[in-house]
């Protein structure tokens, strides 16, 4: 049971960090969690620890946990090991998708184009990343996905950008379009330069949003 609603309690405060109810920098005390939510400390405590672990929230000794805040050298440096990690595993996908795999990306494509006409972020930034998580995992090289997809789980936050820039969900839309152009061609020199522009672009959007904070 406590794992099942400390479960509830990460996925509710998650969304609301990610959709800037919880604004970057703010406290979160857990025992105001823990009433807020009808539950003892233990799976309020839980949540948090895996907030943190997707690098949501931040915990300082003495002073509790806050929602953690971006900088704007953290996303350029972030941006700059995730493109090119992306760019490689993508032009290795291009040679090495499967056709299962392929159509697995044709249906998210579908769903992601749905979610733009939508303008439903939250549902965007989800298939966004099983798009990217499906084509990484194809790659080939357990390595680099590994390295890929711990940069995708304690950065998690940069999420951030497809509910406060609405008109970022058809920009990326319309680069993905070009990727699986890429990807249905078996083109890995196409497919790879396309993934890096595409990171840099969200990169140079999110790096505005801190900017602009």
């Amino acid at each position: 049971m406590a794992d099942l609603k400390s479960q509830t309690i990460y996925r509710a405060l998650r969304e609301r960090i990610l959709s800037n109810d919880i604004e970057p920098g703010a406290r979160l005390v857990l025992r105001e969690i823990a009433t807020q939510y009808e539950s003892s400390d233990i799976p309020a405590r839980e949540a948090l620890r895996m907030l943190e672990r997707d690098g949501l929230v931040e915990t300082e000794p003495y002073r509790g946990a806050r929602v953690t805040t971006l900088t704007a050298r953290e996303v350029e440096e972030t941006y700059f090991i995730r493109s090119h990690l992306e760019s490689i595993a993508t032009g290795l996908a291009a040679e090495r998708l499967s056709e299962a795999a392929l159509g697995e990306l044709e249906v998210l494509m579908e769903r992601m184009q749905e979610a733009v006409d939508a303008q439903d972020g939250p549902r965007f930034s989800d298939l966004n990343r099983e798009f990217h998580e499906t084509i990484v995992a194809a790659c080939g090289n357990e390595m680099l996905r590994d390295l890929t997809m711990d940069i995708w789980s304690r950065h998690s936050g940069f999420q951030r950008v497809f509910r406060l820039v609405p008109k970022r969900l058809a920009t990326s839309q319309a680069e993905h379009e070009g990727i699986m152009s890429a990807l249905r061609a078996r083109d890995a020199e196409r497919a790879s330069k396309l993934a890096l522009w595409h990171k840099r672009s969200v990169g140079d959007t999110v790096g505005q949003l801190v900017d602009g904070a």
